[in-house]
């Protein structure tokens, strides 16, 4: 009988704590699944993308003008220029990053926002800056020739989108609201058009994106392990007894787990 006991025993240290392993895996990674690529994401920034470009090659003198000169003749009227978008545009980015470590619940932990966000910034450098080399696009102000697209409103925007897409529109809407404040404000200051802004912000909400569908294969290539820290996700730590037996002198023992 006590042979018997034991082998039960035995069987039960063995099977427990890898079943136990085995839920926290599945657990981990459903947690922090990263969303697959869905082409109704490019709805809205294709269309503000289109609506800047549709602008600036076919509508700049009926469009473009007539609202930088309302800008500067009814709402400006020979005002300083207001600086203050020149700093509020990083304020998104540090939401993103910060937010959860603060304890507002995001979608992934600070590593994952770090990587997502790297290959969105990433991108949109690559887009942003290319895009202004390759078109010749003079400013309303005249300082050089390159206006198009407006890098103040691309870069506040993929800040704004990655908040949304971490923490939703609790913190998403006033992400935004600073991000359209940005666009105004480079109106308003007469360094853009209108048609800059309106593709700057659908290519700063399109790398956003691009940043969390890249973050996942990224991962995998460079074996990064998934982790909620930085998450604001409460993480419990849950301990577990199981009784184990010797297998070499076949006396009862006590094994504890701790899974974090």
């Amino acid at each position: 009988m006590k042979r018997l006991l034991l082998t039960f025993l035995a069987a039960i240290s063995l099977f427990v704590p890898q079943a136990r392993a085995q839920m926290a895996v599945r657990v981990d990674t459903a947690a922090f699944r990263a969303p697959a690529f869905n082409a109704r994401e490019l709805i809205t920034p294709g269309a503000l993308i289109a609506t800047g470009v549709g602008i600036h090659c076919f509508a700049h003198q009926s469009i473009d003008v007539p609202v930088n000169d309302w800008f500067q003749d009814k709402w400006r009227a020979g005002g300083p220029e207001l600086k203050f978008d020149n700093y509020i545009q990083y304020i998104p980015i540090v939401m993103d990053l910060g937010l959860g470590l603060v304890g507002a619940r995001a979608e992934h932990g600070f590593v994952d926002r770090l990587i997502e966000g790297s290959l969105g910034c990433l991108s949109l450098a690559v887009f942003s800056w290319g895009l202004k080399e390759i078109i010749d696009s003079p400013r309303p102000n005249g300082v050089d020739n390159r206006s198009f697209p407006s890098g103040h409103t691309d870069w506040v925007f993929i800040g704004a989108e990655l908040v949304r897409m971490e923490y939703g529109w609790d913190w998403g809407l006033p992400a935004y609201l600073i991000a359209t404040t940005v666009a105004v404000m480079r109106n308003y200051n007469n360094w853009h058009w209108l048609s800059d802004c309106l593709f700057g912000a659908g290519l700063g909400i399109l790398t956003a994106r691009i940043g969390g569908w890249l973050l996942e294969p990224t991962k995998r290539w460079l074996n990064i392990r998934t982790t909620d820290w930085g998450s604001g996700r409460r993480t419990a730590v849950q301990a577990s007894f199981a009784p184990r037996v010797d297998p070499v002198s076949g006396s009862l023992c006590a094994g504890l787990a701790l899974n974090f």
